[in-house]
This record gives C-alpha cells, structure tokens and sequence, in this order.
C-alpha cells in the first residue's frame, strides 16, 4: 500500500479531506484501494499497480523461476478508455458489459466458442456488440507461464436491462456458457475461462509475477484508464498448480483462502448427498 506520505502528496487526497483515498491491508498478498468519492484517475490504477509490486514476495514462482502462481486486479470498467481504443463501446452505458475471456488459441476453436457464447447471449435477449483481442506481450512472460498462455479477448455484451436486472441476467450466461463448453458434445478444446463478465468490474490477471502484470497487459500503461478502485492479489500456490483460470482476483473478491478447501467440501457434500433422507 502507499505510505501515508506518498498519499498526502496526491492531487486526489488534500489535507482538508484525509479521507478521499483509503485502503486496505490487513491480509498479505492481497490489497484493496479506493478514491472514497468515487473520482476516477489513472493515479489510482499506478497506486495499485505499485502495491502489487510490493507484494513480490508474498508469491511464488514455477520451477523456471519467472512464471508466477497468479497476480492480478480487479478494477471498475473504465468506460472512457474503451470508448478510445474500441469503437464499438461508444455510447455504451449502464445498460452494457465487458467480458474478459481466456479463449483456446486455436481460431477454429476460438470461432466455435464464440459462436456458443453469442447463441447463449441471444437466448436470454442479449446482444453482443463485438470483440477486442486485449493488448498482451507474451515475451515477459516465464516458459511455463507463456507455453500455457490462453488467447485473451474482451466481449461487449448489451441489453435492455437496467444495470441491477442486467448484472443477474450476465451471471446466469457466464454459468450456461461453461457448462454447455464443458459439454463434449460441443468439442472445445480447452474450456474457454471468463475471468469476469459485468457491468461494473474487469478483472486483468495471469501466470505472471507482481511486477510484470502492467508489462504483459498493455492496457495497464495507458495513461486513460481511469478507476477509481481496486482489488489486486499476488498468488502463492499450496496445494494446486498454478494454472491461468486460479490468478487472482476472482469475479467477486481476493481471498488468501486454500482453493482446494472449496473443492473439498463440494466433494465431501456429494459424497454424503445419499444420506440426506
């Protein structure tokens, strides 16, 4: 987190309202940081950024030394920097969403995934506006990291929803997108991974260490990109290995809980599902 110095020297925190930025550090390997007005700026996502640099040491690496466990942030969509670099988002608003998607990197694979994400979207009255490959750099990336390394898009969702019922409305096409790809009859190779699908965050994350995160998303550098919060986490891998989808954040937070502990209690519960008479 940015010391308290560092915070008062900000053109976003003045000393007649010590409480415009605040943060949160009571967990290692994860922060949270927030302009408390709601003031978008690019000093907020740096601020971020630096803080996840300094959790370094808070993560792991893989046996090359250079592929991290995961790091990432979660942040508000910033809606002006899309209406610059994506055409197909201008005018969106409240009643849009941006998905971030790890796709097969085979482009009959990624087509076909497409294809069954936007049939989906259809079934529940959604349009989709288009794609946008995320700006990557596969080069600061370790070995392991960059031969596991998923094609990143980003998807432009729209409905005439308002943002509450549309919010629902884009949960309930994230989990019919994964199990109709988990189906082998649809033959994806390679279960496409929706990192985020909303109408308020965007989640940027990967196999990379704390300090490569803005090198490897492009996007990070631009100084339009204007938040006004953010979630970021540096990974240490336990008892899973590290895998692109198991970065963090998550949808919804960043946890230094075990992933396995969740998977073992789903399995213990169905496991005992015959007892429950």
């Amino acid at each position: 987190m940015p010391n308290e110095s560092h915070i008062s020297n900000s053109p976003y925190c003045d000393s007649s309202s010590p409480k415009a930025l605040v943060g949160e550090k009571d967990a290692c390997g994860v922060g949270f940081l927030a302009q408390i007005e709601g003031k978008a700026s690019y000093w907020i996502l740096e601020q971020a950024l630096r803080g996840l640099e300094c959790m370094e040491h808070r993560g792991g690496c893989g046996g090359d030394s250079d592929s991290g466990d995961g790091a990432g942030l979660l942040c508000e969509i910033p809606w002006n920097f899309f209406n610059k670099v994506w055409p197909e988002t201008n005018g969106s608003n409240k009643s849009s969403g941006i998905g971030m998607v790890f796709m097969p990197n085979d482009l009959n694979q990624r087509n076909k995934a497409k294809e069954i994400f936007e049939e989906e979207a259809k079934k529940l009255s959604l349009s989709s506006k288009g794609w946008r490959k995320a700006p990557v750099d596969l080069e600061v990336l370790g070995p392991l990291a960059r031969s596991t390394a998923p094609f990143i898009e980003q998807w432009l969702i729209e409905g005439n929803q308002e943002e509450e019922n549309l919010e629902n409305l884009l949960f309930r096409l994230r989990k019919r997108i994964q199990n109709r790809c988990s189906n082998s009859l649809d033959n994806i190779e390679g279960d496409p991974y929706i990192a985020s699908l909303s109408t308020r965050t965007i989640v940027y994350k990967g196999m990379v260490r704390s300090q490569v995160l803005a090198e490897f998303y492009r996007d990070l550098k631009d100084e339009r990109f204007e938040i006004s919060f953010a979630i970021y986490h540096r990974r240490f891998s336990t008892n899973t290995l590290p895998r692109w989808p198991l970065s963090q954040p998550m949808r919804l937070l960043g946890h230094n809980g075990e992933i396995n502990t969740l998977l073992g209690n789903l399995n213990w519960a169905k496991a005992t599902e015959v007892h429950l008479e």
